[in-house]
C-alpha cells in the first residue's frame, strides 16, 4: 500500500505539470456598505500569495481575486466593512514566501486567500500566527497542513473522478500516460481509487520521460492490450506532443487530461482538443446559473474575457472567505482560525456546499470533498458531461447548485 508521503510527492507535481521580492501591491476596491455604496468602516484585510515566475507561475490568480473582491465589496463587503487585499509575489523563492507570511502577520490580515505557490515553508509561519489559508490551489504537503482550508479536492480527487467518469461512460480498459518521476506511480493509485466501484484497474501505467523527442513508443505502450481510454498526466509541451501522436495512432480514443492550466494544452492542440475530458473543482461558465453568470460579469468588469485557468479558483476563494467571515462577530484571523473547523454549508454557488468539519477524504487530512465536475472540450469550451458534481469514488451525484 502506498504511503501518504509517496502519494503527497505525486500530488506535489500537479503545479509544474502544464506550466512551462515580496510585493506590497494593494488591490484598492470601493469601500462597501450593506446593499452597496460606500462606507468608512475599517477594512477586513486579506493577502494573496503566489508564484509569479517559475514552474508554478499563475499570474492570472490576481485577475480572479480582484473580480471577487470588487463583487463582494459592491454588495456590502463584510457586514459593511470592505475587504482590502495585499498581493504578495514570491519570486519563486522560499525566503521571499516566508517574508510574505511575516508581512501578513504584521498587516493583521484575517486570512490568506486563493494561494498558489510551490513554496511551503511559509505555511509554518502562518500556522503559528493562526492565519488560515482559504481556497488555495493545493498540492503536496498542503494536503496535511492544518492552516489549509481548501474548497476542492485537488489532484487526488480530480484523477479519481476522471477515471470513474470514463468507466461510467462505458470504457473498460483505461490506461495512463504520466510523467516519469519518483513517486509518479501514485497517479495510477489515485485513478484506481476511482475505478474500484466499477471493478476496474488501470490497464497500462506508462511513465513518459520529460522532453521525450519521440512520443510514438509511449503511445504504443499505453495502447497495448486494447486500451479504449487514456488518462494523461504530463507537462504541457509533452502533453501536447503525446496527444497529437495519440490522435494520429488512435483517432477515436477517449482522453482525460490532468494537470494545471489544461486550457493552454487545449489551445495548443486547437481542434484536436475536441473530446478531451477534464475534472473540475468548480462549475464552469458553460453551466449557467447565477454564480457562474456573476463570475463572467465580474471578470468582464475587470476588462477580462478569459475565464479559464486559476482565475476561477481565486475568485471563489474570495467569495468563500467573505461567507465564512460573516459567520463570526469580528473576522480576525484568530476568530476565523477557531471557527473555520466548525463550519459547513457555505454556499458560493460554484461548488457543492463547502465544509471544513470533516477531512481525511481519500486518506488526505486536508481534503474535505470527494466531488468533482466532469466536462468535455468542444469548440474550445468546457461543456458539462453531467449536470451535477459527482463523487469520485462512487459516481453518485453530489449536491449541485441549480441552473438558473
Amino acid at each position: 500500500m502506498r504511503t501518504l508521503r509517496t502519494r503527497l510527492a505525486a500530488a506535489m507535481l500537479v503545479l509544474p505539470l502544464a506550466l512551462s521580492a515580496c510585493s506590497n501591491d494593494k488591490t484598492k476596491s470601493p469601500a462597501a456598505a450593506p446593499g452597496g455604496g460606500s462606507s468608512a468602516g475599517n477594512p477586513v484585510k486579506v493577502m494573496l500569495i503566489y508564484d509569479e515566475t517559475g514552474s508554478g507561475a499563475a499570474p492570472e490568480l490576481v485577475d480572479g481575486a480582484n473580480a471577487g473582491l470588487a463583487q463582494v465589496n459592491a454588495n456590502g463587503g463584510i457586514k459593511g466593512r470592505p475587504i482590502e487585499m495585499t498581493v504578495c509575489k514570491t519570486g519563486n523563492d522560499p525566503n521571499i514566501a516566508d517574508n510574505c507570511a511575516r508581512q501578513a502577520q504584521s498587516l493583521g490580515v484575517s486570512a490568506v486567500v486563493g494561494e498558489l505557490t510551490l513554496q511551503k515553508g511559509h505555511e509554518k509561519i502562518l500556522r503559528e500566527a493562526k492565519i488560515p489559508i482559504i481556497g488555495a490551489v493545493t498540492s503536496g504537503t498542503d494536503l496535511t497542513e492544518i492552516a489549509q482550508f481548501p474548497l476542492d479536492g485537488s489532484t487526488p480527487i480530480q484523477t479519481a473522478s476522471l477515471a470513474n467518469a470514463l468507466a461510467a461512460q462505458g470504457f473498460k480498459k483505461i490506461s495512463m500516460a504520466r510523467i516519469q518521476i519518483d513517486g509518479g506511480g501514485a497517479f495510477s493509485g489515485f485513478a484506481n481509487q476511482g475505478l474500484t466501484s466499477a471493478g476496474q484497474k488501470i490497464l497500462n501505467d506508462v511513465p513518459v520521460p520529460t522532453g521525450a523527442a519521440d512520443m510514438a513508443p509511449y503511445v504504443q505502450a499505453v495502447l497495448a492490450g486494447g486500451t479504449d481510454a487514456i488518462l494523461t498526466v504530463l507537462p504541457g509541451t509533452d502533453s501536447t506532443a503525446f496527444i497529437k501522436q495519440l490522435k494520429k495512432d488512435a483517432p477515436n480514443i477517449a482522453i482525460g487530461i490532468i494537470g494545471t492550466q489544461k486550457e493552454k494544452v487545449a489551445d495548443a492542440l486547437g481542434t484536436a482538443s475536441d473530446g478531451l475530458y477534464e475534472a473540475l473543482g468548480y462549475l464552469p461558465p458553460s453551466y449557467e446559473n447565477t454564480a457562474t453568470k456573476n463570475y463572467v460579469a465580474a471578470m468582464s468588469k475587470q476588462g477580462i474575457s478569459e475565464t479559464r485557468g486559476f482565475r476561477l479558483n481565486a475568485y471563489a476563494a474570495v467569495l468563500a472567505f467573505a461567507e465564512a467571515a460573516k459567520k463570526v462577530p469580528d473576522p480576525t484571523n484568530t476568530a476565523l482560525w477557531d471557527a473555520l473547523p466548525t463550519m459547513s454549508g457555505i454556499d458560493i454557488g460554484l461548488t457543492p456546499p463547502i465544509q471544513w468539519q470533516k477531512g481525511n477524504v481519500g486518506g488526505y487530512p486536508r481534503i474535505f470533498t470527494s466531488c468533482a465536475f466532469i466536462v468535455k472540450y468542444s469548440g474550445g469550451k468546457e461543456l458539462p458531461v453531467y449536470d451535477t458534481f459527482r463523487d469520485a469514488y462512487t459516481g453518485q451525484n453530489c449536491t449541485t447548485p441549480p441552473k438558473s
